[in-house]
Protein backbone atom coordinates (compact mmCIF):
# COMPACT_ATOMS: atom_id res chain seq x y z
CA UNK A 1 0.00 0.00 0.00
CA UNK A 2 3.01 2.48 0.59
CA UNK A 3 4.25 1.75 -2.57
CA UNK A 4 0.87 2.34 -4.47
CA UNK A 5 0.75 5.75 -2.97
CA UNK A 6 4.06 6.11 -3.30
CA UNK A 7 3.82 5.77 -7.25
CA UNK A 8 0.30 7.58 -7.56
CA UNK A 9 1.86 10.91 -5.68
CA UNK A 10 5.11 10.62 -7.78
CA UNK A 11 2.91 10.35 -11.08
CA UNK A 12 1.32 13.65 -10.09
CA UNK A 13 4.80 15.76 -8.51
CA UNK A 14 6.85 16.03 -12.03
CA UNK A 15 3.78 17.48 -13.17
CA UNK A 16 3.02 15.21 -16.48
CA UNK A 17 3.03 11.28 -14.69
CA UNK A 18 6.70 11.24 -15.64
CA UNK A 19 7.08 8.83 -12.89
CA UNK A 20 5.02 6.11 -14.18
CA UNK A 21 7.20 4.96 -16.70
CA UNK A 22 11.33 5.18 -18.52
CA UNK A 23 10.04 4.87 -21.50
CA UNK A 24 9.62 7.45 -24.55
CA UNK A 25 6.85 9.59 -26.19
CA UNK A 26 5.41 7.45 -28.80
CA UNK A 27 5.63 10.20 -31.51
CA UNK A 28 2.61 12.02 -31.30
CA UNK A 29 4.35 15.39 -31.39
CA UNK A 30 5.01 15.90 -35.27
CA UNK A 31 7.69 18.84 -36.09
CA UNK A 32 6.23 20.46 -38.91
CA UNK A 33 7.20 24.00 -38.44
CA UNK A 34 7.07 24.54 -42.38
CA UNK A 35 3.73 23.01 -42.74
CA UNK A 36 1.07 24.71 -44.47
CA UNK A 37 -1.39 23.56 -41.07
CA UNK A 38 1.25 25.65 -39.28
CA UNK A 39 1.28 28.19 -41.77
CA UNK A 40 -2.10 29.08 -42.25
CA UNK A 41 -2.86 29.42 -38.20
CA UNK A 42 -2.78 32.08 -36.40
CA UNK A 43 0.34 32.81 -34.33
CA UNK A 44 0.26 30.75 -31.47
CA UNK A 45 0.82 33.12 -28.41
CA UNK A 46 -1.04 35.47 -30.02
CA UNK A 47 -1.77 38.59 -28.05
CA UNK A 48 -3.98 41.11 -28.76
CA UNK A 49 -4.08 42.60 -32.44
CA UNK A 50 -2.46 39.14 -33.63
CA UNK A 51 1.00 40.58 -32.13
CA UNK A 52 3.63 37.96 -30.96
CA UNK A 53 4.38 37.56 -27.65
CA UNK A 54 7.81 37.24 -26.41
CA UNK A 55 7.96 33.64 -24.31
CA UNK A 56 7.51 34.98 -20.87
CA UNK A 57 4.07 36.76 -21.83
CA UNK A 58 2.50 34.11 -23.74
CA UNK A 59 3.09 31.31 -20.85
CA UNK A 60 2.15 33.92 -18.52
CA UNK A 61 -1.55 34.64 -20.93
CA UNK A 62 -1.64 31.02 -21.22
CA UNK A 63 -1.31 30.42 -17.16
CA UNK A 64 -4.55 33.05 -17.09
CA UNK A 65 -6.35 31.01 -20.15
CA UNK A 66 -6.09 27.88 -18.41
CA UNK A 67 -6.80 29.13 -14.33
CA UNK A 68 -9.64 30.66 -16.24
CA UNK A 69 -10.72 27.12 -17.92
CA UNK A 70 -10.46 25.28 -14.58
CA UNK A 71 -10.68 21.36 -15.84
CA UNK A 72 -9.60 19.39 -18.77
CA UNK A 73 -9.40 15.74 -20.12
CA UNK A 74 -5.88 14.35 -20.44
CA UNK A 75 -4.14 11.91 -22.48
CA UNK A 76 -1.34 10.55 -21.32
CA UNK A 77 0.83 8.70 -23.56
CA UNK A 78 4.43 6.79 -23.59
CA UNK A 79 5.44 3.64 -25.25
CA UNK A 80 3.86 0.61 -24.08
CA UNK A 81 1.72 2.34 -21.79
CA UNK A 82 -1.43 5.04 -22.00
CA UNK A 83 -3.42 6.15 -19.54
CA UNK A 84 -6.33 9.12 -19.35
CA UNK A 85 -6.96 11.58 -16.73
CA UNK A 86 -10.59 13.76 -16.04
CA UNK A 87 -8.61 16.75 -13.92
CA UNK A 88 -10.31 19.69 -11.94
CA UNK A 89 -8.30 21.98 -10.58
CA UNK A 90 -10.16 24.49 -9.47
CA UNK A 91 -12.82 23.84 -6.20
CA UNK A 92 -14.18 21.02 -5.45
CA UNK A 93 -10.82 20.12 -6.88
CA UNK A 94 -10.09 16.50 -8.11
CA UNK A 95 -8.21 14.29 -10.15
CA UNK A 96 -9.20 10.40 -11.61
CA UNK A 97 -6.57 8.51 -13.64
CA UNK A 98 -7.42 5.65 -15.48
CA UNK A 99 -4.61 3.41 -16.67
CA UNK A 100 -3.73 -0.03 -17.16
CA UNK A 101 -0.72 -2.47 -14.95
CA UNK A 102 -0.20 -5.82 -16.25
CA UNK A 103 -3.24 -5.78 -18.70
CA UNK A 104 -5.37 -5.04 -15.92
CA UNK A 105 -7.47 -1.47 -15.72
CA UNK A 106 -6.42 0.49 -12.65
CA UNK A 107 -7.85 3.51 -11.53
CA UNK A 108 -6.86 6.26 -9.13
CA UNK A 109 -8.42 9.01 -7.67
CA UNK A 110 -7.77 12.38 -5.66
CA UNK A 111 -10.81 13.75 -4.06
CA UNK A 112 -11.80 15.39 -0.73
CA UNK A 113 -8.50 15.59 0.18
CA UNK A 114 -7.73 12.11 0.38
CA UNK A 115 -6.03 9.12 -1.95
CA UNK A 116 -8.08 6.16 -3.34
CA UNK A 117 -7.65 3.09 -5.09
CA UNK A 118 -10.07 1.41 -7.88
CA UNK A 119 -10.80 -2.40 -6.53
CA UNK A 120 -9.45 -5.30 -8.45
CA UNK A 121 -12.28 -7.94 -8.66
CA UNK A 122 -10.19 -9.91 -6.25
CA UNK A 123 -10.25 -7.03 -3.62
CA UNK A 124 -13.98 -6.15 -4.08
CA UNK A 125 -14.94 -10.09 -3.01
CA UNK A 126 -12.96 -9.69 0.04
CA UNK A 127 -14.23 -6.24 0.10
CA UNK A 128 -17.46 -7.48 0.18
CA UNK A 129 -18.31 -5.62 -2.98
CA UNK A 130 -17.11 -2.18 -1.91
CA UNK A 131 -15.08 -0.09 -5.05
CA UNK A 132 -12.45 1.66 -3.51
CA UNK A 133 -9.35 1.55 -1.27
CA UNK A 134 -8.67 4.30 1.17
CA UNK A 135 -4.99 4.50 1.30
CA UNK A 136 -4.12 6.79 4.37
CA UNK A 137 -1.53 7.44 6.89
CA UNK A 138 -2.58 4.50 9.19
CA UNK A 139 -1.70 1.66 6.20
CA UNK A 140 1.79 3.04 6.37
CA UNK A 141 2.59 2.63 9.82
CA UNK A 142 4.12 6.41 9.69
CA UNK A 143 6.86 5.87 7.05
CA UNK A 144 5.54 7.99 4.13
CA UNK A 145 6.08 11.21 5.48
CA UNK A 146 3.61 13.65 5.42
CA UNK A 147 -0.10 12.67 3.87
CA UNK A 148 -1.43 16.41 3.81
CA UNK A 149 1.72 17.60 1.78
CA UNK A 150 1.63 14.64 -0.17
CA UNK A 151 -1.58 14.92 -1.64
CA UNK A 152 -1.76 18.57 -1.18
CA UNK A 153 1.29 18.63 -3.34
CA UNK A 154 0.33 16.14 -5.93
CA UNK A 155 -2.91 18.24 -6.29
CA UNK A 156 -1.52 21.48 -7.43
CA UNK A 157 1.52 20.55 -8.66
CA UNK A 158 -0.41 19.50 -11.68
CA UNK A 159 -2.48 22.79 -12.23
CA UNK A 160 -1.24 23.93 -15.56
CA UNK A 161 -2.01 27.63 -14.52
CA UNK A 162 0.88 26.97 -11.59
CA UNK A 163 3.20 25.18 -13.98
CA UNK A 164 2.94 27.83 -16.81
CA UNK A 165 3.34 30.99 -14.40
CA UNK A 166 6.27 29.20 -12.96
CA UNK A 167 7.57 28.27 -16.04
CA UNK A 168 7.46 31.52 -17.71
CA UNK A 169 10.34 33.71 -16.20
CA UNK A 170 13.22 31.16 -17.94
CA UNK A 171 10.91 30.18 -21.21
CA UNK A 172 12.75 29.95 -24.82
CA UNK A 173 10.44 29.59 -28.16
CA UNK A 174 11.69 26.08 -29.53
CA UNK A 175 9.89 26.83 -32.27
CA UNK A 176 5.76 26.08 -34.40
CA UNK A 177 5.39 22.35 -34.20
CA UNK A 178 1.93 20.74 -35.11
CA UNK A 179 0.57 18.71 -32.21
CA UNK A 180 -3.08 17.39 -31.53
CA UNK A 181 -4.12 18.45 -34.68
CA UNK A 182 -3.00 21.85 -33.69
CA UNK A 183 -0.62 24.51 -34.44
CA UNK A 184 1.43 25.51 -31.37
CA UNK A 185 4.27 27.58 -30.28
CA UNK A 186 6.84 25.29 -28.42
CA UNK A 187 8.56 26.69 -25.36
CA UNK A 188 11.23 25.37 -22.93
CA UNK A 189 11.58 26.07 -19.67
CA UNK A 190 13.65 24.84 -16.64
CA UNK A 191 11.67 24.92 -13.72
CA UNK A 192 12.71 25.25 -10.09
CA UNK A 193 11.08 23.51 -7.16
CA UNK A 194 10.92 26.77 -5.21
CA UNK A 195 9.39 28.53 -7.94
CA UNK A 196 6.95 25.90 -8.55
CA UNK A 197 5.86 25.73 -4.94
CA UNK A 198 5.77 29.95 -4.93
CA UNK A 199 2.93 29.72 -7.11
CA UNK A 200 0.44 27.03 -5.26
CA UNK A 201 -2.00 28.36 -3.16
CA UNK A 202 -0.92 26.95 0.00
CA UNK A 203 -0.57 28.60 3.46
CA UNK A 204 2.54 28.57 6.21
CA UNK A 205 3.70 24.85 7.54
CA UNK A 206 1.68 23.34 4.71
CA UNK A 207 3.55 24.85 1.58
CA UNK A 208 7.24 23.99 3.51
CA UNK A 209 5.82 20.67 3.57
CA UNK A 210 5.40 20.58 -0.11
CA UNK A 211 7.91 21.98 -0.83
CA UNK A 212 10.01 19.20 0.96
CA UNK A 213 7.65 16.27 -0.50
CA UNK A 214 8.51 17.94 -4.42
CA UNK A 215 12.31 17.88 -4.00
CA UNK A 216 12.33 14.43 -2.66
CA UNK A 217 11.59 13.93 -6.82
CA UNK A 218 13.77 16.48 -8.12
CA UNK A 219 15.14 19.84 -7.45
CA UNK A 220 14.65 21.43 -11.16
CA UNK A 221 12.85 19.43 -14.47
CA UNK A 222 12.88 20.53 -17.68
CA UNK A 223 9.17 21.22 -19.27
CA UNK A 224 8.34 21.32 -22.54
CA UNK A 225 5.23 23.19 -23.23
CA UNK A 226 3.03 23.69 -26.56
CA UNK A 227 0.96 26.94 -26.96
CA UNK A 228 -2.38 27.29 -29.24
CA UNK A 229 -2.89 30.33 -30.68
CA UNK A 230 -5.91 30.68 -28.50
CA UNK A 231 -3.50 31.03 -25.59
CA UNK A 232 -4.31 27.13 -24.58
CA UNK A 233 -1.82 24.76 -23.28
CA UNK A 234 -1.70 21.68 -25.48
CA UNK A 235 0.52 19.77 -24.66
CA UNK A 236 3.57 19.05 -22.15
CA UNK A 237 6.33 17.26 -21.05
CA UNK A 238 8.52 17.16 -18.68
CA UNK A 239 12.27 15.88 -18.05
CA UNK A 240 13.27 15.31 -14.94
CA UNK A 241 16.99 14.82 -14.61
CA UNK A 242 17.37 12.69 -11.65
CA UNK A 243 15.88 9.76 -14.16
CA UNK A 244 17.97 7.46 -15.63
CA UNK A 245 20.77 8.73 -18.82
CA UNK A 246 18.53 8.69 -21.85
CA UNK A 247 15.27 8.17 -20.51
CA UNK A 248 12.23 10.20 -22.09
CA UNK A 249 9.76 11.65 -20.26
CA UNK A 250 5.40 10.52 -20.95
CA UNK A 251 3.49 12.84 -22.68
CA UNK A 252 0.40 14.97 -21.71
CA UNK A 253 -2.34 16.03 -24.08
CA UNK A 254 -5.00 18.50 -23.02
CA UNK A 255 -8.59 18.66 -24.37
CA UNK A 256 -12.24 19.17 -23.52
CA UNK A 257 -10.80 22.61 -21.73
CA UNK A 258 -13.42 23.52 -19.04
CA UNK A 259 -16.02 20.87 -19.55
CA UNK A 260 -14.97 18.40 -16.91
CA UNK A 261 -16.87 17.85 -13.50
CA UNK A 262 -15.20 17.15 -10.37
CA UNK A 263 -15.10 13.28 -9.24
CA UNK A 264 -17.04 12.96 -5.47
CA UNK A 265 -15.39 11.38 -3.17
CA UNK A 266 -16.22 7.97 -2.72
CA UNK A 267 -19.30 7.36 -0.04
CA UNK A 268 -18.75 5.40 3.08
CA UNK A 269 -20.38 2.16 2.00
CA UNK A 270 -18.25 2.30 -1.15
CA UNK A 271 -15.07 2.68 0.50
CA UNK A 272 -12.74 0.13 2.72
CA UNK A 273 -9.22 0.15 4.08
CA UNK A 274 -6.58 -2.22 3.97
CA UNK A 275 -6.83 -2.70 7.69
CA UNK A 276 -10.66 -3.78 6.95
CA UNK A 277 -8.86 -6.24 4.59
CA UNK A 278 -6.85 -7.83 7.56
CA UNK A 279 -9.10 -8.27 9.94
CA UNK A 280 -10.85 -10.63 7.40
Amino acid sequence: MRALRTLAVACLATGVLTACSSSGSDGSTEAKGGSSAAASSPAAGAGKGGVKLAPKEALLASAVVMDKAGSAKLAVKGAGDEGTGEYVWKDPASFLLTTTEEGKEVKILFAGGQMYVGATPDMAAVAQGKKWLLLDSSDSSGEDGNEAASIAGAMQVMNPAVQLAAAAPTATLVGTETVAGQSASHYRSEIKAEDLVAKMKLEGALKAQVLAEIKKQSATVTADLWVNDKNELVQQTVIDPSTDAGSKPETVVYSALGTVKATPAPTAAEVFKLSDLMQQ
